[in-house]
């Protein structure tokens, strides 16, 4: 590789898109090249909004699904509630993520989407997105990424409930929404402003209340992480990391 290429290819690996932009613009900005064309179609798939308050579904569990969102601001939880009424959160939806990206495949919603915080949403026509594989072969590639990430995620959350000690799983899942605020910019250096509780928490680790708050305690013992009311700093990233043995690869892979 000449000298030309070595210095293009550490540009390009690490783009950065209009601050301006949407935060789905930012995501895939970060990742890939897009055109001005590109943006501009991006953006304009978002002019239609709504705003959902805190605790409110936007669509539910089995019901017909006939809109695709993507979050612009605040967000929302992906859950499932069992039939003896306790309740798993699956994953967080947070600016620039799309939720229900393939509903022109599977109409009926596999699990039910609320907003954590209060939260502004896009609201698109899925027939939509079929236009953007037709006409825009990088975002299509990009929308891609997105759904393998969302599977990434998943399988993450599937190794912290079934392997992960209850500190583990913590200290595993403030990484991953610390590093996917990075992506889109949104973080604050090494501090998470997080909406949830600890009941959310819970919900999402599989967890006693008890035993999340124990846990939240001994990562502040450690001296690995330190609190305010509603922000949480991460002290010591890399010794987070190697306890959770959390891969952030899994968050920012992308290649067209």
């Amino acid at each position: 590789m000449s000298e030309d290429s070595s210095n293009l290819q550490g540009i390009v690996t690490n783009l950065q898109p209009p601050t301006a932009s949407s935060p789905l613009v930012r995501k895939l900005g970060s990742l890939c090249l897009l055109s001005e064309e590109e943006i501009s179609f991006l953006e304009g798939w978002q002019n239609n909004t709504i705003d959902v308050e805190a605790g409110v579904d936007f669509f539910v569990e089995g019901t017909e699904r006939k809109t695709t969102f993507i979050m612009l601001e605040g967000w929302s939880i992906r859950y499932t509630v069992l039939s003896n009424g306790r309740r798993q959160i699956l994953s967080y939806a947070l600016p620039g993520d799309i939720l229900g990206l393939h509903i022109n495949f599977n109409a009926k919603a596999t699990y039910s989407a609320a907003a954590l915080s209060t939260s502004r949403l896009a609201v698109v026509d899925p027939r939509r997105i079929l236009e953007i594989y037709q006409k825009f072969p990088i975002l299509a590639s990009g929308l891609s990424w997105a759904t393998a990430r969302e599977f990434a995620i998943l399988g993450d959350q599937t190794v912290r409930l079934g392997r992960l000690s209850a500190k583990a799983r913590l200290a595993h899942l403030l990484l991953e929404l610390w590093h996917r605020l990075e992506l889109i910019g949104n973080n604050e250096g090494n501090w998470l402003q997080l909406p949830m509780t600890q009941s959310d928490l819970a919900d999402t680790l599989g967890l006693s209340l008890v035993h999340t708050n124990r846990s939240m305690a001994a990562l502040r013992k450690s001296g690995l992480v330190s609190m305010t009311k509603n922000h949480i700093k991460l002290e010591n990233i890399d010794a987070l990391v190697q306890m959770a043995e959390f891969n952030p690869d899994h968050l920012a892979e992308f290649s067209i």
